[in-house]
């Protein structure tokens, strides 16, 4: 059993109707090839700036989660994609496959305003990586 957490960059603002259809899809395929997780969609509005980010947390075998993260790499709804962990686990923290969306308010949150500004190298860095901060965000939905 592993873990793949990953972080993105929408490259376009989704409706509701899109992330039903991305909740629809990635659901069912992961239902049958044995994946559970969750998929955390989130809007921010920054000096009147609205954008997104995905970062999604799958668990399941190692063979499955290479493949799937294959698919997600070609996924035109989001670009500059940075694997955060891939590692053996024990148990799955996520008993499902969902999708949750917010919408933060960047100026009245400005914790979280660094969640959208991180770059690839602090993403990358071995003591991020060594950190659960990634599941850690993601089970607080």
């Amino acid at each position: 059993m592993h873990i793949l957490i990953y972080y993105s960059k929408a490259t376009r603002l989704m409706k509701k109707a899109d992330l039903d259809l991305l909740l629809e899809e990635s659901c069912s395929w992961n239902a049958v090839h044995g994946l559970t997780g969750i998929l955390a969609y989130i809007e921010g509005t920054s000096e009147n700036h609205k954008e997104a980010r995905f970062m999604h947390v799958l668990e399941g075998a190692e063979e499955e989660l290479n493949i799937v993260f294959e698919k997600i790499k070609c996924d035109s709804r989001h670009h500059q994609i940075v694997l955060l962990k891939k590692e053996h686990i024990n148990t799955r923290t996520f008993s499902q496959c969902s999708i949750k969306h917010e919408h933060i308010d960047l100026s009245a949150n400005l914790n979280l305003k660094a969640f959208f500004n991180l770059d690839n190298q602090l993403l990358q860095s071995e003591a991020f990586k060594g950190s659960d901060a990634a599941l850690d965000f993601l089970k607080s939905f």
